[in-house]
This record gives structure tokens, C-alpha cells and sequence, in this order.
């Protein structure tokens, strides 16, 4: 009898439990039925969905010190709140980005302390009002370049009403761009040459030539001075450069040479005696570079110029 009665407890918590996660899945997808939860409203769009957490990406440039508002809503059938709603804000636990992590795969680490600034940690929505907005202040030139990093927010209690399940926390992922980052067009002067050993050009190749129309590129950073060029094309400008994955550049800010290099071949390098250079006035990128040059040799004259924010 006593197991029996254990077994029976044991379901309906279950059931309870389900019906909890359920009753907050379904206020999510269909506000208009059920109670008000109170969450944070997406500051931007879901970078993928079905994940633990809903994260966010931002990307700055490296000198500016940008104000990213965030709204605590009240959100469901009723249009305001019936009465104020103290809210307090934390900066939420690692174990967040641990389990965002584990679902996906990535690696995100926790935003330093001295990359940013949260206005407040307490948000009071007012009655027949249904959002208030705090402020977070990045620093990003104290971002850290070579890490992936997140910033979790986390209601930890609200005066009256239902906390979200869903968005009681948000990971906002956030990083730098620096002075080379954007979308670049080719320009006159840009092409590639395929040889079949190191002295022998190809013929009759479609690959080679002028890649001046080619399409744009991307420079991601990756570095304080680094940057990962993207879209490289043969010439023809429809089938993409392999072999030379992870292609980067990293410019001397003293001098203003540029050194490539490729994580996915060791064997690129600039061209001795070639130019390689960033002209800041003009925002132009005139690169020379080869690889695999004891064998089946690929030269490539990069002339780019900075055409958009990427």
C-alpha cells in the first residue's frame, strides 16, 4: 500500500512538473491564453533557437562604447500590469553558458567585469505600463579578442506575478570589431595564378586570371590587429579558394605591413620582396601571397578596399 501511495505521489509531481514547463511553453508561443509572465523582451534577434537559453550577438567597434538597452516586460493577455512590479537583474550564473554550451556544442566564456556596466539591478514596471528598461555599457576595447564571450542576464525575483521560464534569462554575446573589420570590394590589380609545379603556370585554366569583379570579401576580426578574409574566390568569381582555410592578415599598427598567413596550410606567406601593406588613408589592403610553393604552386595579388560595415 505504501508503495502504492509512493508511485502515486511520485506521478503527480511529474505531472505537475510537466504541466508547469508546458502552461510557460504554451504563454511563449501563444500569449493570448494562460497568465502574464514576466521576461526579458528579445533585445535583438534569437541566434538559434531550441537552446537553453535565447542568445543575442552584438559587435562593436573596438573604440566606441556602446549603450545596448534592455527591456523586462510584462507580457501576455492583459495589454499593462495592474500594479508596480519590482524586478530585481543579476548578471546570471557560468552554469548558463555551461549548459548553452553543452546543447550546442560551442564555447562561450563569462564577459570580464571590466568589459561592462549595468545601470541598474532593479527595474520597477509601473502599473498600466507593461515594460521598464535598464541599461548595459560596454567597454569593448576591453573585450578579449580571441574568446568567445557572453554576458547572461537573470530575473532573480519579481514583487508579484510569474517569472518566465523561458526568458528568465538571456545570453548576450558580444564582441569587438577592430580598425581593419568589414566588407571589402576587389579592385583593379587583383588576380591568381595556378602552377602545376613551382616554375610551371597552368594553362587554359578558368581559375586563373583577374579577379578584380570578383565578389566582395569579409575581414572578421579575430585579433587587436588580425583579421580572417572571407569569400576568396578564383578568378571567374563562383568557385571558392580551398585549400587555405582560416586566411588571415595581421597588420603592424606601427608600419602598417601586413603578414598572411593561413591556419589550414602552413605553407602560405607573403611573397619575399612583394608588398604587403594596409593604407589607412584610403582603407585599402594591397596583399601578395602564395602557397604550396614546392609544388603545385597558387599565387595570389589581392588589391581590396574597405566598402562597407560588415
Amino acid at each position: 500500500m505504501k508503495k502504492n501511495i509512493l508511485k502515486s505521489i511520485t506521478l503527480l509531481l511529474a505531472v505537475t512538473s510537466l504541466t508547469s514547463c508546458l502552461k510557460d511553453d504554451r504563454l511563449v508561443l501563444d500569449p493570448a491564453k494562460g497568465h502574464n509572465v514576466i521576461e526579458f523582451a528579445n533585445p535583438a534577434q534569437i541566434v538559434r533557437t531550441g537552446t537553453p537559453s535565447p542568445m543575442y550577438a552584438f559587435s562593436y567597434e573596438s573604440t566606441s562604447s556602446p549603450v545596448l538597452p534592455v527591456t523586462v516586460s510584462y507580457s501576455g493577455p492583459e495589454a499593462t500590469a495592474p500594479q508596480d512590479i519590482t524586478v530585481q537583474i543579476a548578471v546570471g550564473a557560468d552554469s548558463k553558458i555551461t549548459e548553452y554550451n553543452t546543447a550546442t556544442g560551442d564555447h562561450f566564456v563569462k564577459l570580464q567585469p571590466a568589459s561592462y556596466t549595468i545601470s541598474a539591478t532593479e527595474v520597477v514596471i509601473k502599473a498600466g505600463t507593461s515594460k521598464a528598461t535598464f541599461n548595459v555599457s560596454f567597454k569593448p576595447a576591453t573585450f578579449n579578442f580571441a574568446a568567445a564571450e557572453v554576458l547572461p542576464l537573470t530575473i532573480t525575483s519579481a514583487s508579484s506575478g510569474i517569472i518566465s521560464g523561458n526568458f528568465n534569462t538571456i545570453l548576450l554575446n558580444v564582441s569587438a570589431k577592430n580598425a581593419y573589420d568589414g566588407v571589402y570590394a576587389m579592385q583593379a590589380g587583383s588576380f591568381v595564378q595556378r602552377y602545376s609545379n613551382p616554375t610551371t603556370p597552368t594553362t587554359g585554366d578558368n581559375l586563373n586570371g583577374s579577379t578584380a569583379t570578383n565578389p566582395d570579401v569579409t575581414l572578421t576580426t579575430v585579433g587587436a590587429n588580425t583579421v580572417q578574409i572571407g569569400n576568396l574566390k578564383w578568378a571567374g568569381g563562383t568557385s571558392n579558394v580551398a585549400g587555405i582555410d582560416n586566411l588571415q592578415a595581421t597588420v603592424d599598427p606601427a608600419t602598417n605591413l601586413v603578414t598572411m598567413k593561413a591556419l589550414g596550410n602552413a605553407t602560405l606567406a607573403n611573397i619575399p620582396g612583394s608588398v604587403n601593406k594596409y593604407d589607412p588613408a584610403t582603407k585599402t589592403f594591397t596583399l601578395n601571397f602564395d602557397w604550396n610553393q614546392t609544388g603545385a604552386k597558387r599565387v595570389y595579388s589581392l588589391n581590396i578596399k574597405y566598402k562597407a560595415s560588415r
